[in-house]
């Protein structure tokens, strides 16, 4: 997964939230939290509703981060409106919110750490951040390595599609993903498109004449597919949609869709936390059920698709 305007340009803006932690069940924290929050700007918590949490006797990663009175998490801003930088250079996002929220659940401030995509699953692996909130989708070799949250969905009246785009005036060679055999494509390293190409393109090319180059950020992706330098970028609908857009009529969608079908039923978007971590993964999956249960998601989802000029 992964999704900007000139947003992508400019890259995102945390969010979030203020909060009465005694409402989650939290004891005070030594860092800052509710107005004083560092990620206050945005979204109030105070408001909300927020689990009942039980935060006695934690170990593991959920004890440094209320000893340390801050949640960490990493994020790479160009997957509007999941995470972005605005064009006051402040990082803005659905999920960011729901991070503050998370954050005031805890009792915590919250502190965002921003990468590029590869890297954020690397922090969370090495302990430099807490948790991976970066638009990842469910892959089994992420399931294998990370504890992942449950999935959640921005807007499930929203069909999720991924796609390639090409040169505009290309887009007419192009019915399935056969036609991308023999072609250069980029694709974010450790992406979900990452996945799509190698399973569906390059999986039909017996004669391996197609060329899968990964990129690190999408805006290196942007910058080759501008130059010459690749055939096509693949890309979540959304992201390669605003892309088409802000293009200046230099780049056209494809048309043809990657068959998610293939992936069994795994819905939504999730988070990444350091295997093992099992116990701070059932609290961050009760603050999600929380957030899914009283439709605050949708709503994060909805002001920050605003925010990032994807309405």
């Amino acid at each position: 997964m992964k999704k900007t305007s000139k947003t992508l340009a400019i890259l995102l803006t945390v969010i979030l939230c203020a909060a009465l932690l005694g409402a989650c069940g939290s004891k005070p924290s030594s860092g800052k939290t509710g107005k004083d929050s560092t990620y206050a700007y945005l979204l109030d918590t105070s408001s909300l509703k927020k689990p009942e949490l039980d935060l006695k006797n934690p170990s593991g990663v959920l004890k440094d981060v209320l000893d340390r009175g801050v949640l960490r998490i990493a994020t790479s801003p160009d997957y509007p409106p999941a995470e972005f930088i605005t064009e006051n250079g402040t990082v803005y996002g659905a999920e960011m919110m729901l991070a503050k929220y998370a954050a005031d659940c805890l009792g915590v401030d919250l502190a965002i750490e921003t990468m590029d995509f590869n890297g954020t699953l690397i922090a969370v692996q090495t302990g430099k951040v807490d948790l991976g909130v970066s638009g990842y989708g469910w892959k089994a070799d992420r399931a294998e390595s990370f504890e992942l949250t449950t999935g959640y969905v921005g807007d499930p009246d929203e069909a999720e599609y991924h796609t390639l785009i090409v040169p505009a005036g290309q887009e007419g060679n192009y019915n399935s993903c056969a036609d991308f055999v023999g072609k250069h494509i980029l694709a974010q390293a450790g992406s979900l498109q990452q996945m799509y190409v190698e399973d569906q393109i390059l999986a039909i090319d017996p004669d391996k004449k197609t060329e899968l180059e990964f990129v690190s950020t999408l805006d290196q992706a942007i910058l080759g597919l501008s130059a010459g330098k690749c055939d096509a970028v693949a890309l979540d609908g959304t992201t390669a949609e605003q892309y088409v857009k802000q293009s200046e009529g230099k780049f056209a969608l494809s048309g043809v869709h990657f068959d998610l079908s293939l992936y069994d039923d795994y819905e939504g978007t999730v988070m990444a936390i350091k295997k093992g971590e099992t116990a701070f993964l059932e609290l961050i999956n009760s603050i999600i059920a929380a957030v899914k249960e009283n439709g605050y998601y949708g709503e994060f989802y909805k002001t920050a698709k605003q925010q990032a000029g994807l309405e």
